[in-house]
């Protein structure tokens, strides 16, 4: 597959053409994660089940915030390829790989030391919490592979290679599906044979992503004898990569309230909003993927000082985001029921309770395309404090209030989740009335940039 040129050419086509492989690699990543939940749901029980799905939330938050180094090393990797400077990318690429290994130590640590307390903080029902525990701390053992891979995934894509990412995906997502059957079907190890399968399968992963740069040709290609860390390259990708984790993480921090409250409602609730995961998480992960591909788009087009196409880059992303988005929700807010039976065949109470949780969510994901595109493409001028910070405020803490001032009164998941599509809606309006004075700010900053002669 011939590695797609940012730069030139129609963008519409060389947006899709890019995106494809990006949404394949989501659609695939979530048929797999499916698999681990029907195998589970169907092998382990409701319980099983519900024990992983009420480690989501923290998860995502520890997870969320250390992986915005990926989201640094995007922008900061393609506007360097963009203004053609090699050597710059060269040590964007070892300072990126080594500071993911570092950091994700750290995360399998911090992982290791609050999965306890967070759960019985979220509280996590009595009858799961042990195996939740026992999940949370098997699963975070593969953080540091977890980290290198996002991270050499982010590099190959920058430079257009979204194959090799999805060939990765697929050979360590078949792994990890047989593992799962041969560690929960046939072994019954339940929730520690998932997280077993997860560990193994992510540093597979990881390996296959650092072999795949060892061979890449000069100057693209990685040394390891030349990782290092530079304070001044560090810097720039925390300046991107710091907010955009913050921002997924106190997202993710929001849904603890949400998740304690699915708590208060048994563990039927729990597994069956485990599995409606798995109906928007499709969408969400598919929206994404466009978005992502603005990002990398745009981050392109900025270091080329090519502003002109870096704005139809954000017309064109918007238009193809949204109509997925109401494409895929449809069908998803259609076929809720029937896609939650599959993961609890024999739970109907379960059953119901997730699509509840489905059908607040996915009817409107179309809102949620238009914030993820605004944000991506602010993200790829280098702006990420101000799309963190409006969504910390319009998301975080609206759902915050929701889960302590509304949900009292309405204790279903229809009406807590509802929170979700209000909240997209709050963070839509403040970003347009902040996104032109924040793109001239950005601008003057690249043309100072640029006058100074730095990367």
């Amino acid at each position: 597959m011939k590695k797609v040129d940012m730069l030139h050419g129609s963008v519409t086509g060389s947006l899709l053409r890019f995106s494809l492989p990006l949404v394949l690699t989501s659609w695939l990543q979530m048929l797999f994660n499916s698999a681990d939940s029907l195998v589970v749901g169907r092998y382990a029980g409701s319980e099983a089940l519900a024990a992983v799905g009420a480690t989501f939330a923290f998860v995502m938050l520890v997870v969320g915030f250390f992986g915005g180094l990926a989201a640094g090393v995007t922008v900061c990797a393609a506007n360097d390829i963009g203004a053609g400077d090699t050597d710059s990318y060269h040590e964007t690429m070892h300072v990126s790989v080594l500071l993911a290994f570092l950091i994700g130590l750290f995360v399998l640590a911090l992982g290791e030391a609050l999965s306890r307390p967070v759960l019985n903080l979220m509280g996590a029902p009595a009858d799961i919490i042990d195996s939740s525990v026992v999940y949370l701390r098997l699963y975070f053992l593969c953080m540091p592979a977890q980290m290198v891979y996002g991270t050499g995934a982010s590099l190959m894509r920058v430079r257009g290679d979204a194959r090799n990412p999805l060939i990765f995906l697929t050979i360590s997502g078949a792994c990890n599906l047989l593992l799962n059957i041969i560690f929960v079907a046939v072994f019954h190890w339940d929730v520690v044979g998932v997280a077993a399968a997860t560990v193994i399968t992510q540093y597979l992963s990881a390996i296959l992503a650092v072999r795949a740069l060892l061979r890449e040709a000069e100057p693209w290609r990685l040394h390891l004898d030349r990782l290092c860390l530079r304070k001044q390259k560090i810097a720039r990708i925390l300046r991107i990569g710091l907010p955009a984790g913050l921002q997924t993480s106190m997202l993710a921090a929001s849904d603890i309230p949400l998740q304690s409250c699915v708590n208060s409602l048994g563990s039927l609730a729990v597994s069956g909003n485990a599995a409606a995961l798995n109906v928007d998480g499709l969408v969400f992960m598919t929206l994404e993927s466009l978005s992502q591909a603005c990002t990398v788009f745009t981050g392109q087009c900025v270091g080329a000082r090519d502003h002109a196409r870096a704005g139809t880059v954000f017309r064109r992303s918007l238009v193809i985001t949204v109509g997925c988005g109401i494409l895929l929700g449809g069908i998803g807010a259609v076929l809720r029921f029937r896609i939650v039976s599959l993961f609890l065949p024999h739970t109907p109470e379960a059953v119901a309770f997730g699509a509840d949780r489905a059908l607040a969510v996915v009817s409107f994901v179309f809102i949620y395309a238009i914030m993820a595109t605004i944000n991506a493409h602010l993200r790829g001028y280098g702006v990420s404090i101000l799309p963190a910070a409006v969504n910390i405020f319009a998301l975080f803490f609206f759902r915050l209030i929701w889960s302590f001032a509304y949900f009292p009164h309405h204790p279903s998941l229809f009406h807590l989740y509802i929170s979700y599509p209000i909240g997209w809606t709050i963070a839509i309006v403040l970003l347009l009335f902040l996104y032109r004075p924040a793109m001239n700010r950005a601008r003057v900053r690249l043309d100072a940039e640029a006058g100074d002669g730095s990367s």
